[in-house]
């Protein structure tokens, strides 16, 4: 290649295609960092998810008397959540579920910010092994609102229920028909064993044998503080039982049953105080969008252990009719009525023995 030739190229770099091709190459864009979603879609076991939650309510009494419903009238930033999670199929993993808002009370330490779950795990074929803070085996309804069909939880989630428990659980899948639980932790809702309290054994079965219908059953036992003197410590136990139903692709009934019993509950020598709840759940789709949900509940509080009227035996009825719509995707909007009545007065500073309210809910995930 001669001079002229030479300068020819670089004047056009359009006459030598080996120094146009160098030139083309050295002006194209780097590679496109892969967004945070395409990281989480690549990776198995890998996700980040959450929800903000928030409601208006109105009780015809007060104060308020439910889990999670703090407001007599008005409008309520319930919860803000944040969970990380890799749990792969095989081999180590971990989550953490942060809560924020009204609702995180419950947590340890009572503020509006706090950690609802936070576990490591190890999955070997059927076998899977928890370790950390963990939600309850028991019950059919969870902490996130939009998973729930009605705005409020159930009695038998306020009253009888744990929401979570620290300690280690192992569950071994047989088959899709049934996985067996079992664990030991420092007690309902604690983070560390209180000082007297023994250890609770908690058991459990699930499974799903067909698109028809699914199950779960747990058994907890353990020794916690009475309520009503926290210096006794009584044996408490507590079968938890949860049916599905789908009768149809629109129609799906539920069942939950909780049986509990306490010893001593007002004290040594007091006896054995016992507690039933039955909650039925429907829930029928009318479109894509819209849903219709009912719940209807019973609790025979036999000795007046968890409704306030210790000695005195107490059954608390209540109906909710709840409608949900879906504008959008990720979108859930709900609004809800709802009617407790006791046989006892235990509303309104114990002046009524029944409590009507009125909520509705706005929610996104994400």
């Amino acid at each position: 290649m001669n001079r002229a030739t030479v300068a020819a190229c670089l004047a056009g770099a359009l006459a030598c295609p080996g120094i146009a091709a160098a030139q083309s190459a050295s002006a194209s864009p780097p590679p496109a960092t892969p967004s945070l979603g395409a990281v989480i879609a690549a990776t198995p076991g890998l996700s980040l998810s959450g929800y903000l939650a928030s409601t208006y309510s109105h009780f015809d009494t007060t104060p308020a008397q439910r889990q999670f419903d703090t407001t007599q009238n008005g409008f309520t930033f319930n919860q803000a959540s944040l969970s990380a999670a890799y749990l792969p199929s095989s081999g180590f993993g971990g989550s953490v579920t942060l809560l924020g808002g009204s609702d995180a009370s419950y947590l340890p330490g009572g503020s509006q910010m706090g950690v609802e779950t936070a576990f490591a795990q190890y999955a070997a074929g059927a076998l899977t092994v928890q370790a950390g803070r963990l939600p309850t085996l028991a019950g059919a309804e969870v902490v996130n609102p939009l998973a729930d069909s009605e705005i409020s939880r159930s009695l038998l989630f306020f009253d009888l229920e744990p929401i979570y428990h620290t300690g280690v659980r192992a569950a071994y899948a047989l088959s899709p028909a049934l996985t067996l639980t079992g664990g030991v932790n420092e007690g309902f809702n604690h983070a560390t064993q209180n000082p007297g309290e023994s250890k609770t054994i908690e058991l459990g079965a699930s499974g799903s044998p067909s698109s028809l219908y699914s199950y779960s059953a747990a058994y907890y036992y353990t020794g916690t503080a009475n309520y009503y003197n926290s210096s006794v410590f009584s044996k408490e136990q507590l079968l938890d039982l949860v049916g599905t139903i789908n009768a149809t692709q629109a129609l799906n009934f539920g069942l939950n049953v909780d049986l509990v019993s306490k010893d001593s509950y007002q004290g040594p020598g007091s006896g054995t105080a016992r507690v039933d709840g039955y909650a039925l759940y429907a829930n029928y789709a009318l479109d894509d969008r819209l849903t219709l949900s009912g719940r209807g509940e019973y609790l025979d509080d036999r000795q007046g252990l968890v409704s306030g009227t210790l000695g005195r035996a107490n059954h608390i009825k209540e109906l909710t009719v709840a409608l949900s719509y879906a504008p959008v995707k990720n979108v859930k909007l709900s609004a809800e009525l709802r009617q407790d009545r006791s046989s006892l007065a235990i509303f309104d500073n114990a002046t009524k023995d029944r409590q009507t309210s009125f909520e509705l809910l706005a929610g996104y995930a994400f």
